[in-house]
């Protein structure tokens, strides 16, 4: 397919960007990483039957969701090879790991990993050259002008999955609206109807569809009874502990003011304070060394801390486990607009979690917070008070993950959706 001329000189003025781009980028904390294959080497990919896109570690699990999924031997009865592609150093932890399950558990599997290229056109144009995949797959929100436009140069299917749209996102999309139409995928699956409507009015109506959500695909109520490797070896058994998880960038001094405040009124209690992204632990530990906080960053523990000891948590994938062992848990991401984090896992282990009010990007998980399995809290101070009840009367386990797994039931088989709308693309 070729774009029509108004919108070539776009997607060449784009190109002019990343060009101009590149000495910055080259030093972006998040993208340095992987920066020669961000440039696409001639020994970047070979040959695959998918490519698969997730944007960082949260995407990065439905990628990994899509390979338990998919039906053994579905290419021609070969090895399924697919190509998993991500943009952040926590998204490829995830992706090693996803590679070594399949070494386990789908040996049918054939697994290339690497980081997504910069989006420059003709870079995407030698990657779809050297990967020649069948389709792509794009996770969430993954709308990327030059690799859309790559794909229909070379007439490669795209399919969005878990697809999820906000309306200021749209609004940044609509401004060019005839490049979008051109580069539309050939299908969408959204989580919501609000989701699948933004979609709609930015590619057009054919070929969008609601899914439910493949998070809820990766969330399984579990046994609290079960072994957990922090248990005794960073924190002891029976000690207070709080969570305050995926604490983003823009929301930290409300976290501090948090921190302050659960210290005064809870000395002995600990609390293990999980960044959303790692390159803020450094930040971190400088503030918490100034308040004079006792602290320890989890890879130094060697042995349990004291109880009321802030431990920084700067090792990925821990999270559920400290979840397990809280009596209280704040899911970051929304005590700034930014639209939270998950807060499904907690439930998964029986723990009530409380969010502050920005929570848009899980607007899809309402009846949890109508049900009160998840506690909204206004504003810092509301999310202090409603840790302190917590930390003094937790929910019963046992409860929460009833009322949660009779509410879970309902929406899972996601995963299946995508991978039998993706195999559908490929014939």
């Amino acid at each position: 397919m070729t774009l029509s001329f108004s919108n070539s000189l776009l997607l060449k003025a784009y190109s002019s960007l990343w060009t101009i781009l590149r000495p910055v980028l080259a030093r972006n904390k998040r993208l340095r990483h992987g920066l020669n294959q961000r440039l696409v080497p001639d020994d970047w990919a070979t040959t695959t039957d998918v490519w698969v896109q997730a944007a960082s570690g949260g995407e990065a699990y439905l990628s990994w969701e899509l390979l338990k999924h998919l039906p053994v031997n579905v290419s021609e009865g070969r090895a399924f090879n697919l190509l998993l592609t991500t943009c952040t150093l926590q998204g490829m932890e995830v992706l090693e790991k996803a590679k070594a399950w399949c070494a386990e558990h789908r040996p049918d599997l054939t697994i290339q990993l690497r980081y997504f290229p910069f989006d420059k056109p003709s870079l995407m144009r030698k990657a779809l050259r050297l990967a020649a995949p069948r389709a792509v797959a794009l996770l969430e929100t993954e709308l990327w002008p030059g690799l859309l436009a790559a794909c229909k140069e070379r007439d490669v299917p795209v399919a969005v999955l878990n697809g999820r749209m906000n309306t200021r996102s749209l609004a940044g999309y609509l401004a060019t609206p005839s490049l979008w139409k051109e580069l539309r995928p050939e299908t969408v699956l959204a989580i919501s109807e609000c989701d699948v409507r933004r979609y709609a009015a930015l590619f057009g109506e054919r070929s969008m569809h609601v899914m439910h959500n493949m998070k809820f695909d990766r969330v399984q109520p579990v046994d609290t009874e079960a072994p957990n490797p922090l248990l005794n070896t960073v924190l002891k058994e029976n000690t207070p502990l709080v969570t305050l998880g995926s604490v983003r960038m823009e929301e930290e001094p409300e976290v501090q003011m948090l921190i302050r405040k659960l210290r005064e009124a809870r000395p002995k209690t600990s609390i293990a304070l999980i960044p959303r992204h790692m390159e803020r632990v450094v930040s971190w530990e400088a503030w918490l060394r100034r308040e004079g906080v006792d602290m320890v960053r989890r890879s130094a523990v060697d042995a349990p801390p004291a109880p009321g000891t802030v431990i920084l948590w700067d090792e990925f994938g821990e999270l559920n486990h400290a979840y397990a062992l809280s009596r209280a848990v704040f899911v970051g991401g929304s005590l700034a607009p930014l639209g939270g984090q998950n807060f499904l896992e907690p439930l998964a282990f029986g723990v009530t979690p409380v969010i502050g009010p920005s929570y848009s990007n899980f607007a899809w998980a309402e009846g949890l917070i109508d049900d009160k399995l998840v506690q909204v809290a206004g504003d810092v101070n509301e999310v202090f008070e409603q840790l302190l009840r917590n930390l003094k009367r937790p929910a019963v386990r046992d409860k929460v993950q009833k009322q949660f797994s009779e509410w879970l039931a309902l929406r899972q088989g996601g995963s299946d959706a995508a991978v039998n709308a993706l195999l559908t693309v490929m014939q």
